[in-house]
C-alpha cells in the first residue's frame, strides 16, 4: 500500500527492522513481525501490521545494493499513517434502475456498504447504461444474501458492467491481494485496515491501521 501522509505529522516514521536475510519483501508491501524480525503479511491477514515497506529486500546478493540481503529493511511503521490503494471493483452479473448485483460478490452482511459508493468504470458489450464513465452512485443499501447494492434511481445497471466499489469509512473487512499492496473484496473477514476516506478522482480508498504493533491493537 502506497503512503498518503499522517494523520498527525508529529507520528510520521520509519525506522530499520531485522529480517532474515533471505526473506522477500517489496517496496510498498504491507509487513508484520514474527519472531522479532520483519515478515510479509498474508493475503488473509487478521493480525496486527508493522506498516509497510519502504525499499526492496530481494533475499539474493545484489552488488548495487548491500542491503537486499541484509538483516535489516526500512519500515514506515507509524501508526497514525494514511495509505492508500486502488478501489476494489466488482462486474456487475445483472441490475436494474435501482440496483447493481454481483453474484460473484463474498458474501457480506446486510448493510455492510451502506453509505458508500460504487462508480462506474467501464460498460459491457450489451450495456443500457447511458451515464458517462466516472459516475457515482451512492450506495443506499446493500442485501448480503442477494449481493444487491441499491443506489439512486437512474440508468439501466447491466450485467458486464464494471464498477470501483468505495466502502463507508469505518469498513474493515475483506482481504489483501497477492501481491499484498491493496484490499480486495475476496472474503468478509476483518482485516487490520479500515476505511478512511476515498479519492474518486484517482480511484484510490484511503486506509487506517486498524490494528497496528506500535498502537492501536483492537479491532
Amino acid at each position: 500500500m502506497k503512503i498518503n501522509r499522517s494523520i498527525d505529522a508529529s507520528m510520521s516514521s520509519e525506522a530499520d527492522y531485522l529480517i532474515a536475510t533471505d526473506t522477500v519483501i517489496a517496496e510498498d508491501q504491507v509487513v508484520k513481525l514474527a519472531g522479532g524480525k520483519v515478515v510479509l503479511a498474508v493475503v488473509g491477514e487478521t493480525a496486527a501490521i508493522l506498516g509497510v515497506a519502504k525499499e526492496n529486500h530481494s533475499g539474493v546478493t545484489d552488488a548495487f545494493n548491500v542491503r537486499s540481503n541484509g538483516t535489516k529493511i526500512r519500515v514506515s511503521d507509524s501508526p497514525a499513517t494514511i495509505y492508500e490503494a486502488p478501489a476494489p471493483q466488482i462486474t456487475a452479473t445483472g441490475g436494474s434502475t435501482t440496483t447493481v448485483v454481483d453474484t460473484g460478490l463474498a458474501t457480506f452482511a446486510n448493510d455492510d456498504f451502506n453509505g458508500g459508493f460504487l462508480k462506474l468504470v467501464s460498460k459491457g458489450a450489451s450495456s443500457a447504461n447511458t451515464d458517462a464513465l466516472g459516475t457515482l452512485y451512492e450506495i443506499t443499501d446493500f442485501v448480503g444474501s442477494t449481493k444487491t447494492f441499491t443506489v439512486a434511481e437512474g440508468v439501466a445497471h447491466t450485467a458486464g458492467d464494471v464498477y470501483e466499489v468505495y466502502a463507508p469509512q469505518g469498513f474493515q473487512k475483506g482481504n489483501l491481494d497477492a501481491g499484498i499492496t491493496k484490499v480486495v473484496l475476496t472474503a468478509n473477514a476483518a482485516i487490520p485496515f479500515r476505511v478512511y476516506g476515498q479519492d474518486f478522482l484517482r480511484g484510490l480508498c484511503l486506509y487506517t491501521a486498524a490494528l497496528h504493533l506500535n498502537a492501536n491493537k483492537q479491532s
